[in-house]
């Protein structure tokens, strides 16, 4: 009995940390709000919001740092990224394949715009 009470100690932290460090998004994807297909879309256009954010201040960032002819480079490079999503997450988007494809598409923006944000993050030292 003494051994459970200890184990159940130790979890506890675990756990509340677990559940502190729930996104935003996980947050209103579990509220009533969330339930819905446009409950569901508009959660994941605010965390959309944040992260588009997070990008464009990464972005300019990096870009002041850079000289010319590399920012010449990476403003190419963006272009053909956003290019590259916006046909990438609207491919996963049908009429025929019910509303769902559509949180699916939205889910497809939020991954890549997280993913881009990180990757500016990331950019070499200039």
């Amino acid at each position: 009995m003494k051994g459970l009470l200890i184990a159940a100690l130790l979890v506890l932290p675990a756990v509340a940390q677990a559940a502190a460090s729930k996104s935003a998004l996980d947050r209103c994807l579990d509220s009533p709000a969330g339930g819905s297909t446009m409950g569901q879309i508009q959660c994941i256009g605010d965390a959309v919001a944040i992260q588009d954010a997070r990008l464009n201040k990464t972005y300019a960032k990096t870009m002041k740092s850079l000289n010319p002819e590399q920012q010449a480079k990476l403003r190419a490079a963006q272009r053909a990224w956003i290019a590259f999503k916006q046909a990438d997450c609207q491919s996963l988007q049908d009429d025929d394949w019910g509303t769902m494809s559509r949180v699916t598409a939205n889910m497809c923006v939020l991954d890549r715009t997280t993913e881009r944000a990180d990757e500016l993050a990331n950019y070499p030292d200039r």
